[in-house]
């Protein structure tokens, strides 16, 4: 797997999560188009992504928590576990079958869905520099 492919599809699946959130509760969204790489095994690499929505309206964090939990449920090979974040808000986490890693919490009291990304692993092109941002 290149760089691009991984980093596709990371980026796809914090759109997936984002576009659980329902429209009239979507105040914003922004997501990273560029990101240093990170270690992966076998000395290979992988991209970290994330895209933050901000919430408007009641939002039921809870349940918007187990709306993404239920759609990743549905993937092939995946490991889901709910968790909470260190300040109790609702988190999901999802390992994929590439060795790639997703998570989506609420964060500032409730006015935020951050979904993080952690690409499949992968091997740089040659030209490329592991310390460049992709």
């Amino acid at each position: 797997m290149d760089l691009q492919t991984a980093k596709r599809i990371a980026m796809a699946m914090e759109d997936e999560a984002a576009a659980l959130v329902p429209p009239e509760n979507v105040g914003d969204q922004t997501q990273l188009k560029t990101a240093h790489l990170l270690g992966c095994a076998d000395d290979q690499l992988k991209w970290s992504g994330r895209t933050t929505v901000t919430l408007l309206g009641d939002v039921d964090a809870e349940a918007m928590i187990d709306v993404i939990a239920a759609a990743w449920e549905q993937k092939d090979g995946v490991v889901v576990e709910r968790r909470s974040t260190r300040q109790g808000a609702p988190r999901v986490d999802m390992t994929g079958t590439q060795g790639d890693f997703y998570s989506a919490s609420i964060w500032a009291p409730g006015t935020e869905l951050k979904i993080t990304s952690f690409s499949p692993c992968f091997q740089l092109e040659e030209g490329q520099h592991p310390s460049d941002a992709f």
